[in-house]
């Protein structure tokens, strides 16, 4: 289904998870970290663990509500890495 994804959109899904659902429904797979950015959630003041295959995640959902009335979290790179992402 990844490379049906990619064939429609020209770009790899963002994978958006926690650590404990990617562990128990897919048994912890390894197999979209190289190639599909990582949108963690993980309501905490750390981002804890990733699930296999992943060294770092490209978003943090780390609470979903707080200043603004709707989720919050963190971008881990520049506005032009943002960009590519949005733009594929």
């Amino acid at each position: 289904m990844n490379i049906d994804l990619l064939d429609l959109f020209c770009r790899f899904p963002v994978i958006y998870t926690t650590t404990s659902w990617w562990t128990a429904c897919t048994g912890n797979s390894a197999a979209f970290g190289s190639t599909n950015p990582l949108w963690i959630a993980r309501f905490a003041s750390t981002i804890g663990t990733l699930p296999a295959g992943w060294s770092f995640a490209t978003f943090w959902q780390f609470a979903d509500s707080g200043t603004n009335p709707r989720d919050q979290d963190q971008f881990n790179g520049d506005m032009a890495g943002l960009q590519r992402i949005a733009k594929g």
